[in-house]
Order: C-alpha cells, then structure tokens, then sequence
C-alpha cells in the first residue's frame, strides 16, 4: 500500500498545532497519536497562509521517531 499525507491538528485549548503525516491510514495515525485529529480536508478554522506554511515543511512518517511537538505528546 501506498501511502498517503495526512494533516493533523492537536487542539491545546487557545490554539492548535499542525503538521503533515505519511501513514499508510488515517487509524495508523490515530493509534499512534491519539490525541490529534487527523482531517481528510483542511478545516474552516485553518487559514490559507497556515495551511500553506504547514504543506511547505517536510511530512513526518509515521513510523519515525516523532519530533517537535509530535514527540511532546508522547512523552
């Protein structure tokens, strides 16, 4: 299978955080980060400017260690 790029937010309560993850599915995500909501289309709530940013940087793998804020939910 091939797979696919998915966004993703985490919610923090005054803000959200977002990024772009390679899985195979949007569950693969989802068990491995449950606290994030994985989005098949961008949200109403995301603007055009963060949308293009986040699409700028590079995707993270799934099945890579996490960085950044990715990796603080894990911890």
């Amino acid at each position: 299978m091939s797979r696919k790029d998915f966004l993703v937010g985490y919610d923090y309560g005054q803000g959200g955080l977002w990024a772009i993850v390679r899985a195979d599915s949007a569950e693969q995500i989802r068990a491995r980060y449950p606290q994030v909501a994985v989005y098949s289309e961008p949200p109403t709530t995301l603007d055009a400017a963060t949308l293009t940013t986040v699409r700028s940087l590079p995707p993270v793998d799934v099945d890579d260690p996490p960085t950044g804020w990715l990796a603080d939910l894990e911890a």
